[in-house]
């Protein structure tokens, strides 16, 4: 096969940025609309969430604050993302701090109605009203009226300090949520999960699947999953027994994409301390997975994300490390097993402010973003892959 030209292959955008862009995630609606999410720190430690939408020629608009603040939690691991419902419905999240402590915060959803024109007075999905971590947010469109959001919720742990009976355990719970901010359902996904691994979800033809890591009483945390089948979540099952045993959170979460019936996992394990990130498919909606598919990785570093093509093959992007270089790879991956070649989309930075590199593909373009750590700033930084060059 010819090689082609990089420019051909990989084209950088101007970021929409100003002081300090960092904890990016990217959004592609049901009409194709793209928009990128971000936060900006001043010195003086105020907080701004900010978007912009892609533009048809392929430049960002300029951006626009949701939502300002001064008393945030802003992590690396842990940042907004945005979701869009119906006709010019979004919401998005950010977190704010409950108490001092350091893992004491609430999750905000803000939803706007006139698609990012306004939005509305901010609230909580969770309703437990603990100083307690609530985050590692995921959301998917429900209907035109309602969205799902997911989020791991740290509620236990409040309870257990004041009565030694409760286990202090992370939990996984949920909410549906209308256009109108209304909780219309509250549901308890997992028990016991690991304590700071991002959460994703998707819609298949059956319902929303939620793919996050679970924490076993044997310290085993690997990739599991919960769907949402005739109003019933079903019962927690991996997605593949991996065995990893490890005592703390490696904060590194799984992806998840769907097309009809056809759903697809990414995620990163380090079982038998040999680092790998790993595809499944399912056709069946995900009710259960095919053998796991060895990528491309060499000593991978995992902040993995997972988008499906019209073909229903998937695009995988993960961090590696390469001769010594943190990089941001891509590959192509058929149901098959057929891998593409890798493309190295740009070197990166292996420390925590590099963040997670986030994606979504219209047509055949891969549109990304991600964390530039600079000698004194993080920059946001997006690009555009032609996935059809990557055979």
């Amino acid at each position: 096969s010819c090689k082609t030209e990089p420019a051909e292959l990989i084209t950088f955008m101007t970021a929409p940025t100003e002081i300090n862009g960092s904890e990016s995630s990217i959004h592609k609606s049901s009409d194709g609309s793209i928009y990128l999410s971000w936060i900006e720190t001043s010195e003086d430690n105020n907080n701004k969430l900010l978007f912009s939408t892609l533009q048809d020629n392929n430049t960002w608009s300029t951006s626009k604050t949701i939502a300002t603040g001064n008393d945030w939690f802003v992590n690396w691991a842990d940042f907004p993302n945005m979701v869009s419902f119906g006709k010019d419905n979004l919401a998005i999240h950010y977190l704010e701090k409950s108490a001092p402590d350091t893992f004491t915060y609430d999750v905000k959803l803000t939803v706007s109605n006139d698609n990012g024109n306004t939005w509305n007075t901010a609230f909580a999905p969770h309703t437990d009203n603990t100083h307690a971590e609530h985050g590692f947010v995921s959301k998917v469109e429900v209907n035109n009226d309602a969205f799902l959001s997911v989020w791991l919720d740290g509620r236990q742990m409040a309870y257990a300090e004041k009565d030694s009976t409760i286990t202090k355990e992370m939990t996984l719970r949920s909410a549906l949520i209308s256009k109108n901010g209304e909780l219309l359902n509250e549901y308890l996904l997992d028990s016991r999960v690991c304590d700071c691994c991002q959460t994703d979800t998707a819609m298949t033809n059956n319902g929303p699947i939620v793919v996050y890591r679970d924490r076993s009483e044997d310290e085993i945390r690997d990739i599991y999953y919960v769907r949402q089948v005739n109003d019933t979540w079903t019962d927690p099952k991996p997605i593949f027994n991996d065995n990893w045993n490890i005592a703390g959170c490696p904060v590194n979460g799984a992806g998840i994409s769907a097309k009809g019936d056809t759903v697809a996992t990414v995620w990163f394990t380090r079982a038998n301390d040999t680092p790998k990130v790993k595809v499944a498919f399912s056709t069946n909606n995900g009710e259960t997975f095919e053998a796991p598919i060895n990528i491309g990785d060499v000593d991978a570093l995992g902040r993995v994300d997972i988008e499906m093509l019209d073909d229903k093959s998937v695009l995988v992007s993960w961090m590696d490390t390469v001769n010594d270089n943190t990089v941001i790879q891509l590959q192509r991956i058929q149901q098959d097993g057929t891998l593409s070649e890798i493309v190295t989309l740009t070197e990166a930075s292996e420390s925590r402010s590099s963040g997670f590199p986030r994606m979504v593909i219209k047509e055949d373009l891969a549109y990304v973003s991600w964390t530039n750590v600079g000698d004194d700033k993080l920059d946001l930084k997006t690009a555009i892959v032609n996935t059809s060059l990557l055979k």
